[in-house]
């Protein structure tokens, strides 16, 4: 796991001090990503990011992960399942120690307690107190240490990208619940810019959108597997749209119904968010000095389980004028940049990133 893809020995330092029962996470709205470094590989685990709790006690945790994910719309009176993020942001301390235990648990083969060490990513524009209970939880939850860093530089580690050039890389993650905008150079972000916007919202406006042409409700699980079947968005590229089905309730008869879902529908709700996208790498690229220009035109990945709607690509290019490419992993890239940052705990220190580039 060469971090700045240099020679071996540029690393020496770093690998005397590599950590063993390291993990990396991905802390996201819709899922959590665990890594467990393997060698040259990773141990991967996705877990939903859903928490079963008491209705009157809602730090009372029942179920976490593919069990509680079951539950959401179909509990009984006396239990909720909830997500314990949302847009990014921890909405409850209890649910996302639950959580974080939980993903621990899975990614570990040993005792937490011999958890040498946690590499956490979240959004780049958390704030400072968002960030201490993100450490806070890790640390009461069983590991000895707990490093935060933003999502984008776990990303483009994860990706392999070159971040200890000059020239610069630039990652787009767009994730469920929010979406990063950053800009690295000499191994660490020279810019940044945050929506907090992503998959979820998508997954909301095609709910909305099949009440208004159908008059039929439908769940939210149905219109994330339209996304994920027949998802694009608007741009000049000749895509044969797709067709998939989902079933709700007739808003007249209060029957099932069967509705189509093609792929414009989900173009048509995605539409706001990939505006909002847009606008916020313009803004970053007003920014940008004309150094950096030149290297991220050559170097902007796109991670996150968004980047997979068809057409986006050709979109931000028809937009922005910069040419990207969609990450082979978008789903754990973040969570294996992450894990690299555990195992080499100098790694992201100024004098190993220089050294890095001689």
């Amino acid at each position: 796991m060469n971090l700045f893809g240099k020679k071996e020995e540029d690393e020496d330092n770093i690998k005397k001090q590599a950590l063993t029962n390291t993990l990396g996470i991905d802390l996201g709205t819709l899922n959590t990503v665990v890594a467990k470094p393997s060698g040259d590989k990773f141990d991967l685990f996705k877990i939903p990011s859903v928490v079963a709790v008491k209705k009157e006690e809602p730090s009372y945790v029942l179920a976490v992960g593919d069990e509680a994910k079951a539950m959401l719309g179909r509990t009984p009176e006396d239990i909720i399942a909830v997500r314990p993020l949302r847009m990014g942001v921890i909405e409850s301390i209890a649910q996302a120690k639950a959580l974080l235990v939980y993903a621990m648990e899975q990614g570990s083969a040993d005792s937490m307690e011999n958890i040498d060490r946690i590499v956490i990513g979240i959004p780049g524009d958390a704030s400072e107190v968002e960030k201490k209970a993100v450490e806070e939880i890790g640390e009461e939850a069983g590991s000895s240490f707990v490093l935060v860093i933003s999502e984008g530089l776990a990303g483009a580690i994860g990706a392999g990208l070159p971040i200890a050039e000059a020239e610069g890389t630039m990652v787009i993650d767009l994730g469920a619940g929010s979406s990063d905008i950053v800009v690295i150079s000499l191994g660490g972000i020279t810019d940044i810019e945050t929506i907090r916007q992503g998959g979820d919202n998508i997954d909301e406006n095609i709910v909305e959108k099949v009440k208004e042409m159908f008059n039929v409700e439908i769940g939210i699980h149905e219109a994330e597997k339209a996304k994920m079947e027949v998802g694009m968005v608007h741009s000049q590229a000749k895509i044969k749209p797709l067709v998939t089905h989902a079933i709700g309730k007739s808003m007249e008869t209060n029957k099932p119904q069967k509705v189509d879902i093609d792929s414009n529908l989900v173009a048509d709700a995605a539409e706001p968010i990939v505006i909002d996208l847009i606008g916020a790498l313009s803004a970053v690229l007003e920014r940008m000095s004309p150094e950096l220009i030149s290297g991220i035109y050559n170097r902007t990945i796109v991670v996150g389980g968004t980047s997979q709607l068809k057409g986006l690509k050709e979109r931000i290019f028809e937009e922005v004028g910069v040419p990207v490419e969609i990450s082979d992993d978008p789903m754990t890239v973040v969570a294996k940049g992450a894990a690299i940052v555990a195992a080499e705990p100098r790694a992201l220190e100024p004098e190993v990133r220089l050294k890095a580039m001689k």
